[in-house]
């Protein structure tokens, strides 16, 4: 297996509807075949050595918060995840976070099993939620790392997001923000990391009207997810 998306979701995505068809479509264009594979959250621990060997891994999004409703840390989620934590610390290729897995790479410089409660960087709940699948045009202060597009249409779907602050950016380059959101996009200082809190697997249409983007974040999210397996393959 050349390529993994760990599939974070709690009904598991598919190569032929939604999100999965999003990230399944760049994929195939890029050569794989049937060598990538979307790997459930739940099994990654037993499968972390044959994970290690991949030349990328993509950290998809959930339906499942870090945050509670009060903002502290969902003890539950986090200890769920901590093969996902245990497996990017110890993986020397490039990882891309997308919404929720953009959440964990932030949190991954902290990991520490069985924690009870956030360390210094932070995960809540928005001032201001996400609704539906919103389109909005987003720009870099500075390229991602992997890609050079720094101007994008792209498509929100969150309700949490990362915590700014000094500690944050302690480790990580915090490259785009939006009015909603602090932290749209985060490059790591010295690590292969990359985040976006937004979609680029746009693989569904908007439900609230919003058409009239919907195809240029199409475009652009496939755009930059076939950036980031460029630049997996060197």
């Amino acid at each position: 297996m050349k390529f993994a998306v760990i599939d974070n979701t709690a009904r598991g995505m598919t190569c032929t509807s939604g999100r999965g068809k999003g990230y399944a479509n760049v994929l195939r264009d890029w050569g794989f075949g049937q060598d990538y594979e979307f790997v459930r959250y739940n099994t990654v621990a037993r499968r972390r050595e044959e994970l290690r060997s991949c030349s990328g891994l993509i950290l998809s999004g959930s339906e499942r918060d870090f945050a509670n409703r009060t903002d502290c840390l969902n003890t539950d989620v986090y200890e769920e995840t901590s093969p996902e934590f245990e497996l990017i610390r110890d993986f020397s290729g490039p990882v891309l976070g997308v919404c929720f897995g953009h959440q964990l790479l932030s949190l991954a410089e902290e990991f520490e099993p069985s924690r009870s409660d956030f360390g210094a960087i932070r995960i809540r709940n928005m001032r201001k939620p996400e609704i539906g699948y919103c389109v909005d045009q987003l720009r870099f202060d500075s390229p991602i790392g992997f890609s050079q597009q720094t101007e994008l249409w792209v498509q929100n779907n969150h309700r949490q997001e990362v915590v700014p602050g000094d500690v944050l950016r302690r480790h990580f380059d915090v490259i785009a923000h939006s009015e909603q959101c602090a932290v749209q996009v985060i490059r790591h200082r010295s690590r292969k990391w990359f985040g976006v809190q937004f979609h680029p697997e746009v693989g569904m249409p908007s439900e609230n009207g919003e058409t009239s983007r919907h195809e240029d974040a199409v475009a652009a999210g496939y755009g930059l997810i076939g950036d980031f397996v460029r630049y997996c393959l060197g």
